[in-house]
């Protein structure tokens, strides 16, 4: 048997271990689909946010969205809004969170995540939708803008979630950033008007995930192996 081959196979698979725990821990937010919690406890209300535990809203009062009709908006849309996203099904799971801008409002969610390691860059990602058929006038609308997202860390901007291309359709957007130094983290999503046209937009988000950068956990996994086979040199 080659003992430094199965030496190095071994190292290989602590190290790719400790980097697959690394990963799994790093995953700050939590029910990023929307899937737990109770979202109206007194049934569907445009006037009550949707937010289930632990997002929370910050500004106005963003809509929950549930596939499956129990707890939440269903396939019909919301009918005081012209059945907005009517048909819609969730990207992730069956719930997905609705919310909008306009010239005088912007409707925002928020919830205070898990430690972050400062300095580190992490990525955060979603599923974005947007209904621009020119629904709710009597709540912000027409809604005809495709808008974009704010994505702020302890309150502080760290880039937008880009407009959709298309209506109706669920896209992948993301941003990166580096943890600042403190002693608690939050993330919030703040709804914008469409960039172009500044027309009042309404968005759904669905699927948030956060998680190091990946060449920073190539980095991790390089400095991982190094370290097990440093370890097992003064051992040896």
């Amino acid at each position: 048997m080659n003992h430094s081959h199965n030496c190095r196979a071994t190292t290989s698979g602590i190290s790719l271990a400790l980097l697959a725990m690394a990963v799994s821990s790093s995953a700050q937010i939590s029910n990023g689909s929307f899937e737990s919690g109770v979202a109206y406890p007194n049934g569907p209300n445009i006037f009550v946010s949707g937010t289930p535990s632990p997002w929370y809203a910050t500004s106005f009062t963003p809509d929950c969205y549930d596939n499956t009709g129990v707890d939440g908006w269903g396939l019909a849309g919301i009918p005081a809004y012209d059945n907005m996203f009517k048909g819609m099904v969730a990207a992730d799971g069956h719930r997905f969170l609705g919310f909008g801008a306009g010239s005088t409002f912007s409707e925002a969610f928020k919830q205070v995540m898990g430690p972050l390691t400062a300095g580190n860059t992490y990525v955060i990602s979603a599923s974005l939708a947007v209904d621009d058929l020119g629904k709710a006038l009597a709540y912000g609308g027409p809604y005809k803008g495709r808008g974009q997202v704010d994505v702020l860390i302890n309150g502080v901007s760290v880039g937008q979630f880009a407009p959709n291309t298309a209506s109706l359709t669920w896209e992948t957007r993301s941003v990166s950033f580096v943890a600042p130094t403190a002693s608690s983290y939050s993330v919030e999503f703040v709804a914008l008007s469409d960039p172009l046209t500044h027309a009042p937009s309404y968005m759904g988000l669905d699927g948030i995930k956060m998680v190091p950068e990946p060449v920073s956990m190539i980095s991790l996994g390089v400095g991982l192996t190094a370290l097990a086979m440093k370890r097992r040199r003064v051992r040896g």
